[in-house]
């Protein structure tokens, strides 16, 4: 494989049932994370993070251990920070842990108001999960697509924004999500149907 070549890594979250959320089990949501080298779609990795807990930014770590193509791959791209419900993937800590640049992709507005209030209403925990998420969305940029009538909002670390927006440009070329996160989001949400239907008692986390 040539050297120069430039990978990146989508990383998105599965389908699951919403009666999960309300559930005293300690349900799990696949996560997946696919590498696309050039145009080319390249490596599929999968873990696991509990639905409304604090385990999805070591879950990403692993994903981006597991990659074959780790040394070559130029930035991490997230979509938003929250997965697996309110769980979280806080690219401060992931740079930290991999000193790989992470590029968080916002496809939609976030209201924060909301957000507070539904945490505040559900999470003892509440302070840290708004935390990450409002500084995070409040530290990101717009960028506004060339070819289809759509404002992004991205967040980066490890790299500046402008090389950021020249990344998920690049990456956007066809449709309004970059091309790496979205394959990550086809595949997890067509196995998280699968595995929902089929593996049910296997997605609950041992106490």
């Amino acid at each position: 494989m040539p050297i120069l070549l430039h990978c990146y890594l989508g990383v998105d979250d599965g389908y699951f049932d919403v009666s999960f959320k309300r559930s005293n089990l300690r349900y799990r949501t696949i996560l997946v994370g696919a590498v696309v080298c050039g145009s080319k779609f390249q490596d599929l990795l999968i873990d696991f993070a509990t639905i409304d807990g604090l385990d999805a930014t070591a879950a990403t770590y692993r994903i981006i251990e597991k990659t074959y193509y780790l040394y070559i791959v130029q930035a991490v791209l997230l979509d938003g920070v929250t997965y697996a419900g309110f769980n979280l993937v806080d690219p401060r800590k992931l740079y930290n842990l991999t000193n790989i640049p992470i590029v968080v992709v916002f496809r939609h507005k976030l209201d924060l108001n909301k957000i507070k209030f539904a945490l505040e209403r559900h999470f003892p925990d509440h302070r840290y999960r708004y935390e990450v998420i409002e500084a995070i969305y409040s530290r990101s940029v717009e960028l506004p697509l060339e070819h289809i009538p759509t404002i992004l909002r991205i967040y980066s670390i490890g790299i500046g924004a402008g090389k950021a927006k020249e990344i998920v440009l690049k990456l956007c070329k066809v449709f309004a999500d970059p091309h790496p996160l979205r394959i990550a989001d086809r595949v997890a949400s067509t196995l998280g149907k699968i595995m929902l239907k089929k593996y049910q008692d296997k997605l609950i986390l041992n106490q």
